[in-house]
């Protein structure tokens, strides 16, 4: 594996660290305070975009740089350790970039278009509703559970959709929703789904307020509801009940990238924390040269490097290994999400009284990494994901014979039919390993 960047991705690389440390973490006070869309600071997402950060991962003949996953990971990191709203800004455009060999014309036009030419466009994914976030990432794979906004064809092949969901990121800014709906109420969620684009404009389509969140509050949330919201029948993204697969494929390359941004605000925390053990004095000596102080910077520099190490692998093995296994996602997400939590504690508390003081960077890093154990999926789901993976793969190694321990893209298509079974006794679902880049 060779994560060296070229000349070029290494000045994008400084360039967009330079803009975090300029733009994005001085600005912490309007990250935090906005409370409506209105309010949302576009003027400093400005020079992100003038860096062609929003169209990092297109292909240069649209516009992009055609960035793979390591130079992903790393932008996103440097982003995040200026503000992880501002980020998550960035990144979510990486993941709709994705879906444009797939998209039908109509809506892959609207997404090019409006990531390479509109300061203003913002897609969205919306698939969690009230009474569907884990059971959609398990997935608990049975009629009645998971995504049931209902998506009904009418005359002519248009779609009608009606239903809520919840807690949708960029809600209200956003520009297009890529809606998860149920076509098919009477089977699960992995074949009776289908993946919709729906302009923001649609009839129908009402944004609530924004949520007051802990952390990641430059990143605004908000409900959207879809009461008798027609589009036509070329918005169907997805093909008729692949809608969950169309889905997965995006939640798994965003989760490397989100293990990033964990990566990104953890090494922030870290780099306040080393400089107030130098700068502050106590017992006649600067405090790093208290042994429980330089332990602890220690601690935090080994878990960062190993942080680090395991999200390059993850990153380039996305990008090369065909075909990609998913738990390598599941497995750096949970892991370097876990990690920013310790070493923004660990910092918060060389701080002092000062580390929970408002005003104090450390405190707001704190807050921000609590929340990053919840993207795509709780980190104890991810979790589980990952052991019922190996187990999997395991399995199919014994009925193979081999009694190896080959990759899990070797699990048969009878043993995920086993397991399949099993969900319906309550036991968690094994995801496929067939993943495609996507």
């Amino acid at each position: 594996m060779d994560f060296r960047l070229s000349p070029d991705d290494e000045a994008l690389v400084a360039a967009t660290r330079d803009y975090a440390r300029r733009v994005l973490a001085p600005a912490a006070d309007r990250f935090e305070s906005f409370t409506t869309a209105d309010e949302f600071p576009w003027d400093l997402m400005e020079e992100g975009t003038a860096l062609g950060l929003r169209a990092l991962p297109l292909d240069p003949e649209l516009g992009g740089r055609g960035a793979d996953m390591v130079l992903q990971a790393i932008v996103a990191a440097e982003l995040a350790a200026g503000d992880v709203g501002a980020a998550y800004f960035f990144r979510h455009y990486w993941r709709f970039a994705r879906l444009i060999p797939r998209l039908p014309s109509r809506v892959r036009d609207l997404v090019v278009t409006g990531i390479t030419t509109d300061d203003r466009f913002v897609p969205a994914s919306a698939s969690t509703e009230e009474g569907a976030g884990s059971d959609n990432a398990l997935p608990y794979d049975a009629p009645g559970h998971g995504a049931m906004l209902a998506a009904r064809q009418v005359d002519g092949g248009d779609w009608v959709l009606d239903g809520t969901k919840t807690m949708i990121t960029n809600g209200g800014i956003a520009s297009l929703y890529f809606v998860l709906g149920r076509t098919d109420p009477g089977r699960g969620i992995r074949t009776g789904a289908t993946m919709f684009a729906v302009p923001a404009q649609t009839p129908g389509v009402h944004v609530g307020p924004l949520y007051r969140k802990l952390g990641q509050r430059g990143s605004p949330q908000a409900d959207v509801t879809f009461s008798e919201c027609r589009v036509p029948a070329d918005f169907a993204v997805s093909a008729v009940g692949e809608g969950y697969a169309s889905a997965e494929r995006g939640l798994v390359a965003a989760n490397v990238t989100n293990a990033a941004l964990s990566l990104g605000v953890a090494e922030a925390a870290y780099e306040e924390a080393l400089d107030w053990s130098i700068d502050r004095v106590q017992g006649g000596v600067p405090i790093h040269r208290h042994q429980l102080v330089a332990h602890d910077l220690g601690w935090m520099r080994s878990h960062l490097d190993a942080a680090r190490s395991f999200l390059l692998q993850a990153a380039w093995r996305y990008s090369h290994d065909q075909p990609f296994d998913p738990g390598w996602s599941w497995g750096v997400r949970v892991f370097c999400a876990d990690a920013a939590i310790e070493v923004t504690r660990r910092a918060m508390l060389l701080f002092g009284g000062r580390g929970m003081m408002a005003g104090y960077r450390v405190e707001k890093l704190v807050r921000d990494a609590l929340t990053l154990t919840h993207g795509n999926g709780t980190s104890a789901i991810l979790t589980a994901r990952l052991g019922t993976h190996q187990a999997d793969a395991r399995i199919a190694a014994r009925a193979a014979g081999s009694g190896g321990r080959p990759s899990p893209e070797a699990a048969t298509s009878e043993t995920r039919a086993e397991l399949a079974a099993q969900v319906a006794a309550g036991l968690t679902a094994a995801v496929t390993a067939e993943v495609h880049h996507g």
